[in-house]
């Protein structure tokens, strides 16, 4: 008989492509997706896919908030592959929502996994994301698992992600994987961006590694194919991060350079250097992106492959060719000015709080230039500041090595070799103790007593610790998001001070519980 796989978020960028993916498995895979029943439309590529192999996918509406929606979707099956998410831009919109989707949803996922009675059968593939690791600025481009986990600031969404993914790692679960997915290029970019203001989201001087739709929903194919085939020894209850590796690998400059070479022109030509916000989104660039691709060989576009792609798919977008840039500037972007998510409208609007998460302030957000030639882009080779850089050699993994974070033990050792002594080192740079008497190397997924800096007492396993990046739920999970509190503790200021000057700390954001759009109180 065939493996049935449960799908959740079947009908997003993502999980539409694991859908088709697992349906064109020669393995004839069975697929169960539950739809979500206040989607309004269902996208026509999903459709297709599910009009074409009606006869080994099958759907119901439903919500995986509820329980008992979980346990109908994960009754008799072989695997989860969990994509469902409230993403940006409805994310920022929708904080309930995105608690519910993201968090309640897959702890939903889990219950009914346990409960099952086959908690040891059923796999468990979790999507989390890069967001969990929060912005990374020059020097700390390159980022890795075991890397601390921060949320930026009125991000709803990797915040829900980071409860999400600590509660499948804390579960007990015995078949489990946490894949971090990247950005991801995929098919409705150009409509979803053009709707609202996280376009100006993105960090001009940020370094960005991309990953294509296609080869996620292959990835998760791979997964479950290699897997059944006993070809996958070593690889579950473990954390990787998925990338699109070193041809994937630019700066958001050059992501919107690429996409308006569709138009033939360049970025610059539509924009301005100061529409865009300059700190506190995410992204970086994988130091360990090529782990999966050694295990599951599953790339097989590049970020050009992507563009030309949808350069066949929108082929009306030549004709801007003929149309004067200012004016396609002006009713394509600069409408979107008025978006509550917009840079400009936190400016016109006095949304203090916004403006000095995203810029450091007005008064940085005034030193922006307004012009391209005044403004020093990194992939050109130069700092903010001015000086120079080579940027290849910056974005080689290759020299890398000297640019990642410090995560306070020796994580070269094999995990399974760790010591009591590599716990306690780890626990003393996050500023706290391993309250364990003692520690039987291996026993990764067992929980230990830990206490951080302030005195909370707290349990995790050392993989959650170690791998996870998680530390103190009482500290290090900041209601709301300051993350300045803890930046005296070396684990989280090293990647905290590369955008945040030293006086950003504790109460930085005074004004965020009364602003009204945030509604955190609510979750």
């Amino acid at each position: 008989m065939s493996e049935i796989i449960a799908l959740t978020g079947a009908t997003g960028a993502m999980g539409g492509e694991v859908l088709l993916s697992l349906l064109q498995s020669e393995r004839r895979f069975k697929v169960r997706a539950i739809i979500f029943e206040k989607e309004k439309t269902i996208p026509a590529f999903v459709k297709k896919t599910l009009r074409k192999y009606r006869d080994r996918v099958e759907y119901f509406k439903g919500d995986i908030a509820r329980y008992d929606d979980c346990v109908k979707l994960i009754d008799g099956v072989n695997y989860v592959i969990n994509c469902a998410s409230l993403i940006p831009p409805k994310s920022d919109h929708d904080p309930e929502g995105t608690y519910k989707s993201n968090f309640v949803g897959t702890k939903n996922i889990v219950d009914a996994i346990i409960a099952s009675g086959r908690a040891d059968e059923i796999g468990l593939v979790h999507i989390a994301t890069v967001a969990m690791y929060g912005h990374r600025a020059y020097p700390h481009f390159w980022i890795r698992v075991g890397d601390p986990v921060i949320s930026s600031d009125f991000d709803v969404y990797s915040k829900q992600k980071l409860k999400a993914e600590k509660y499948v790692l804390e579960s007990g679960l015995k078949k489990f994987v946490s894949l971090r997915q990247t950005a991801v290029l995929h098919k409705y970019m150009f409509t979803n961006n053009l709707k609202d203001g996280l376009m100006f989201h993105t960090v001009f001087n940020g370094a960005l590694e991309w990953v294509t739709d296609a080869d996620s929903g292959n990835l998760c194919k791979k997964v479950v194919e290699m897997d059944v085939n006993g070809e996958l020894d070593g690889f579950w209850n473990k954390i990787y991060n998925i990338g699109g590796g070193e041809d994937c690998r630019v700066t958001g400059f050059e992501t919107f350079d690429q996409c308006f070479a569709l138009t033939g022109r360049s970025a610059k030509k539509y924009f301005k250097p100061n529409w865009n916000i300059t700190r506190n989104f995410h992204g970086g660039w994988f130091y360990d992106s090529d782990e999966l691709e050694n295990i599951l060989h599953f790339r097989r576009e590049t970020n050009q492959d992507f563009w030309k792609r949808m350069g066949k798919k929108y082929g009306y977008f030549k004709l801007a060719k003929i149309i004067p840039a200012s004016l396609i500037s002006t009713f394509a972007i600069k409408r979107l000015f008025k978006s509550t998510n917009s840079p400009k409208y936190w400016l016109k609007h006095g949304k203090e709080s916004r403006v000095k998460a995203f810029f450091g302030g007005r008064e940085q957000y005034e030193k922006i230039p307004d012009k391209w030639e005044n403004y020093n882009l990194l992939c050109d080779g130069k700092l903010e500041d001015g000086s120079e850089v080579d940027y290849h050699m910056l974005k080689s993994v290759k020299n890398a090595e000297a640019r990642l974070l410090d995560h306070g033990y020796n994580d070269k050792k094999p995990l399974e070799s760790l010591t009591l002594d590599d716990l306690q080192s780890a626990a003393e740079f996050r500023g706290g103790k391993c309250l364990a008497k003692n520690y039987e190397g291996g026993l990764l997924h067992e929980k230990l007593l830990w206490k951080c800096r302030d005195g909370h007492e707290f349990t995790l396993t050392p993989f959650t610790v170690l791998k996870g990046g998680y530390w103190c739920p009482h500290c290090c999970e900041p209601k709301p998001w300051r993350y300045g509190a803890v930046a005296d503790i070396p684990f989280y200021g090293q990647v905290y001070f590369d955008s945040h000057d030293e006086n950003e700390t504790e109460d930085i954001y005074p004004v965020f519980e009364h602003e009204e759009d945030f509604i955190i109180k609510k979750l």
